[in-house]
């Protein structure tokens, strides 16, 4: 009987200090925490664009016109050259001396060489005759335009004109990624024929170098909120829908929670925050937020600052 006591107390004893042990190891089992970085609010302006397309013409051209009927003899510049008003551009022989200079009989030796000089200042765009082309008086011989009068023409859908005012200051982005600044000049009367826009004239602050028929992009303002509560991107997250849309924000060392928001503005990599109201105390995960449920244990790596570029 005593030693069946004793085996008993000796089973339970084992018993109890197993599940003792189990417990503990469970106790100590690690919960993993992401390694996510940090982004703070903003608090300023920010503005919505529009980009509409446009196309670079010069409004102030000269045509260059024969002034006699006769053959091009000689052509002193190329397009592209620039030219001074008065300076000789291409010498015609009319063909009355062109006939007369192959005969030996003609005693007055008659030239019959005519100079066609420029009108304006600016650059040769076209020449539209090579030399032994014989040309009608009036005749259009080449094209010289102004290169202060370069403008963009505007293209926008007619529901659009809401945000384009005459005088409003814009930019042109060109292709190769450079700006310039920019202001809608005028608005033509006309609608296009083809694509039913309506047409601007925008006219750049500064007088560029560029070529005719360039197509770019007009970046015009449309809406602006003067202190909006702005985020990186990269803090807000989605549904598959984008209907419903939420940030991670951390509330102490180690713990991140999930917070429904309603955004705004969005230009760039920066967006505004229209709800809840945040302080700009407020800490939310930048990077690493990804998947996480609606409370994580986090590691923080990194702070970043939030300098809402556009």
């Amino acid at each position: 009987m005593n030693k069946q006591l004793c085996y008993f107390i000796l089973i339970t004893s084992i018993l109890l200090f197993g599940c003792t042990n189990s417990n503990n190891k469970e106790e100590k089992e690690i919960t993993p925490k992401a390694p996510v970085t940090l982004a703070s609010i903003r608090i300023g302006p920010m503005t919505d664009y529009i980009e509409l397309i446009a196309t670079s013409t010069f409004f102030d051209k000269a045509v260059i016109k024969a002034p006699a009927s006769g053959y091009v003899k000689s052509s002193s510049i190329n397009p592209g050259d620039f030219v001074r008003k008065g300076q000789n551009i291409m010498t015609i022989i009319t063909k009355e001396a062109s006939a007369l200079k192959s005969d030996s009989t003609n005693p007055l030796s008659f030239s019959g060489l005519i100079n066609v000089k420029s009108g304006i200042d600016g650059i040769v765009t076209s020449m539209d005759h090579p030399i032994g082309d014989f040309v009608q008086e009036g005749d259009q011989v080449g094209m010289i335009s102004v290169p202060g009068s370069l403008a963009f023409i505007l293209e926008s859908p007619f529901d659009m004109n809401s945000y384009i005012r005459i005088g409003k200051n814009c930019e042109i982005l060109l292709p190769d990624g450079k700006k310039i600044d920019a202001r809608i000049q005028s608005q033509l009367p006309a609608m296009s024929g083809s694509s039913q826009t309506q047409r601007y004239v925008v006219e750049p602050l500064k007088v560029p170098n560029l070529p005719e028929n360039l197509i770019a992009r007009i970046r015009i303002p449309k809406t602006t909120v003067s202190k909006a509560v702005i985020l990186p991107k990269t803090c807000i997250l989605s549904d598959e829908l984008m209907h419903n849309f939420w940030v991670m924000k951390l509330i102490n060392d180690s713990t991140a929670v999930k917070v429904p928001v309603k955004t705004g503005l969005s230009t760039g990599d920066s967006i505004q925050i229209t709800e809840p109201p945040f302080s700009v105390s407020d800490l939310f995960l930048n990077s690493g937020n990804y998947g996480l449920g609606d409370t994580a244990r986090v590691t923080v790596i990194k702070r970043i600052q939030n300098s809402g570029l556009k």
